[in-house]
C-alpha cells in the first residue's frame, strides 16, 4: 500500500467514521478545519502534512474528500 493511499484511508477513517481518532470536532454539515487534521493525524502517527492532504485530495480516484473554498476546511 501506498503512503497516500494509507493516509487517504486514515483520513477518511477520521472524517467519517471516528473522529476522535484525530481530535477531531466536525461541525453539522461534517467539515473539519485543515489544521486540526493535520495536527491529529500527526498525533496518531501519521506522517501527514498539509502539501500531503492536498495531493491526496488532488489524485483521489473517488473524490473521497473535498476542501473549502478557501482551502482552510475539508469533509
Amino acid at each position: 500500500m501506498s503512503d497516500l493511499t494509507a493516509l487517504s484511508r486514515f483520513m477518511s477513517y477520521a472524517l467519517r467514521h471516528a473522529p476522535e481518532a484525530a481530535g477531531l470536532e466536525l461541525d453539522g454539515e461534517g467539515w473539519a478545519e485543515v489544521s486540526d487534521l493535520v495536527r491529529g493525524a500527526q498525533a496518531a502517527g501519521h506522517p501527514l502534512t498539509d502539501a500531503l492532504l492536498r495531493e491526496v485530495v488532488r489524485t483521489s480516484d473517488k473524490q473521497r474528500f473535498r476542501l473549502s473554498d478557501d482551502g482552510r476546511r475539508i469533509r
